[in-house]
């Protein structure tokens, strides 16, 4: 079973992944951290199921986008959160703090723009773009053929640039 013996060791090199692609898709710290323990607490209950027809990588993001799906459906008042709440001005490295601040309001424009997108769009994006999965594993985690995948990653581009200009150009009517 690849590069894990125990289930600690699969929690430990996944978590923080599942975490991160989570909290992309919620924008939420604290759901995104549910939805997580969630995810592996369906595949270490599931585990005896594992077939071994894909990587376990791919199982747990499987796993990880169901559990997404699931909440998403269920929350009846899905509410945007304001980028402001998610995005911090924490500064990690030591750099001008004009480009700090340039950047991370770049950062939010990026991302206001992806949550104007269509769900398969966001899906298909940040698993590409910010997961840096591949395409046949991104196929294999939202059950569509590879195909499909390509074209919702290439439209969702194509989408997210549209926004990218109409704000750019709101931007500089003001």
């Amino acid at each position: 079973m690849s590069n894990w013996s125990t289930l600690e060791e699969l929690y430990s090199l996944y978590y923080e992944e599942i975490f991160t692609y989570l909290f992309q898709r919620t924008r939420q710290k604290e759901l995104a951290q549910d939805l997580a323990q969630d995810t592996f607490l369906k595949a270490f209950n599931g585990l005896a199921s594992f077939k071994g027809k894909s990587s376990v990588k791919t199982w747990l993001y499987t796993i990880a986008h169901n559990t997404f799906i699931t909440w998403y459906r269920r929350e009846t008042k899905y509410s945007k959160h304001p980028i402001e709440k998610t995005s911090s001005l924490e500064q990690r490295t030591y750099k001008n703090p004009e480009e700090v601040v340039a950047q991370k309001a770049e950062q939010a424009q990026i991302l206001r723009a992806i949550d104007l997108l269509k769900e398969d769009y966001k899906t298909v994006l940040i698993l590409r773009e910010y997961q840096e999965l591949s395409y046949d594993e991104i196929a294999q985690i939202v059950g569509w053929k590879l195909s499909k995948v390509k074209t919702n990653l290439h439209r969702a581009k194509l989408e997210l640039r549209k926004h990218l200009c109409k704000t750019e150009d709101d931007t500089n009517e003001v």
